[in-house]
């Protein structure tokens, strides 16, 4: 029997159970596909990585990292083994701060009698998050190689192939901020098609091409137009509503929490998105939340982000995008955006969990005007990466986590899916059967407005 097979027979060819947590052995779930194909395909296209850019790391690094990239090559490959064997997990072996959490956590998932979570068997948003967890642990272990993220290449790489889609965005956010007379209607007009941007940024994700970059050619705005008909559901004007009664608050600071997802152009349309809101005051100040270390191949890192500004700012070969860099850099530069990369957004739990196991994480976001929800993985963890009938409120799926006002923006990757009207999902299922799981749709939901 090979180790693909022995996985197969491990599983159920049935769909996942409704109302309760994803679990990779339900074959005609999301989460087998990606347990058992793209994800080590994405830990294999790492390694493959490593060793094609080995003269550049040893320049970097030094003739002694070889052992290193001999010794990150090994666990990546010891970490496919596991999962397709479906081995039970192992305890994380790095001084990094948050390994005790990590090794608490799979204490918690053990049976009494000790017996460890295997791959196949166990809630699917702890145990994708383990891969990419173990990842990481392959390269922090080593010598040389402790903070080398082996996708940021990829990640900058996919930032240049989308330039002509910035520049004509970056041309109409600066026609817009030079004017001096830009009319209430206008703003109302146009901050749906803001925000349909950094949602449609949604699509380019690295993660689903094992690294490979997304080129992204078309006008953003254009897009946002041809693309409404695959809006699932479209809750934007109760936030633009929202957003015009508060410019008639005297509120001194509001504060606008952006949760990230992929860097790259994605990142790019946050950051427009985060000018237009400041300029035209309807926030006053804005937090980015990205990742403490490298995660899900694409997700923006504190390295990302400064990178992505400095290259738009001084690389670009449009002026345009400079002008808009230099402003990024200027809001930076007076405290009124500033990058967070808090360690919860790299553990296993969903976000109903912060209140009781970050509450200081949670009191932060309570401080919030509005909070905006980036990318697949972030809402499966608002709702609680459970598979809910499709009719189920987004207010109800995201239960207890209620800091403040939530704005999410999501193209649907994975199979959780919640909020739709009835008999949707089963009318788009008879003509695109995957449909929950290609990028191809979106969902704009909101929570406290």
């Amino acid at each position: 029997m090979t180790i693909e097979s022995k996985l197969f027979n491990l599983c159920i060819d049935a769909s996942p159970p409704r109302n309760e947590p994803l679990v990779a052995k339900y074959m005609r779930s999301f989460a087998f596909p990606v347990l058992s194909k793209l994800s080590p395909f994405n830990i294999s296209k790492t390694g493959s990585y490593l060793s094609a850019n080995k003269d550049v790391i040893l320049q970097k690094y030094g003739a002694e990292a070889e052992n290193d990239i001999t010794s990150v090559l090994e666990k990546l490959d010891s970490l496919i083994a596991d999962i397709l064997s479906n081995s039970p997990f192992r305890e994380l072996s790095s001084d990094n701060i948050d390994v005790k959490i990590w090794n608490k956590i799979l204490d918690d998932f053990s049976d009494q009698d000790g017996s460890r979570p295997t791959w196949v068997y166990t809630n699917w948003l702890y145990t994708e998050c383990y891969i990419h967890r173990r990842i990481f642990e392959a390269f922090e272990t080593s010598t040389f190689l402790k903070n080398y993220d082996p996708f940021y290449e990829q990640k900058m790489k996919a930032l240049s192939h989308c330039e002509e889609a910035m520049d004509i965005l970056g041309k109409f956010l600066i026609k817009y901020f030079n004017k001096n007379d830009v009319q209430l209607k206008n703003l109302r007009d146009d901050l749906p098609k803001i925000i349909k941007c950094a949602l449609w940024g949604n699509r380019c994700d690295l993660s689903q091409t094992g690294g490979d970059a997304i080129a992204q050619t078309e006008s953003p705005l254009d897009l946002v137009e041809s693309l409404q008909d695959l809006m699932l559901a479209d809750e934007s004007s109760k936030v633009v509503d929202f957003l015009f009664a508060s410019l008639n608050e005297s509120k001194d600071n509001k504060i606008l929490d952006i949760i990230l997802d992929n860097a790259g152009y994605e990142l790019f349309t946050d950051l427009c998105l985060a000018d237009y809101l400041v300029t035209y005051k309807f926030v006053n100040t804005v937090r980015f939340h990205g990742k403490a270390i490298p995660w899900f191949v694409s997700d923006v890192t504190s390295q990302d982000f400064t990178a992505t500004i400095n290259c738009i700012a001084h690389t670009s070969k449009s002026e345009t995008l400079k002008e808009l860099g230099k402003r990024w850099e200027g809001y930076f530069k007076s405290g009124q955006w500033t990058f967070e990369s808090e360690q919860f957004w790299t553990l296993p739990f969903n976000f109903g969990q912060m209140k009781s196991l970050d509450n200081e994480l949670y009191s932060k976001l309570s401080e919030s005007f509005l909070i905006i929800s980036k990318g697949d993985l972030n809402y499966r963890k608002l709702v609680g990466d459970i598979f809910w009938e499709p009719t189920v409120p987004f207010t109800q799926a995201v239960g207890s986590f209620k800091p403040s006002k939530l704005l999410a923006l999501r193209t649907l990757k994975s199979d959780i899916t919640c909020g739709l009207p009835e008999g949707l999902a089963e009318h788009i299922s008879k003509n695109d059967p995957d449909w929950l799981k290609i990028g191809k749709y979106a969902v704009i939901h909101v929570d406290g407005l």
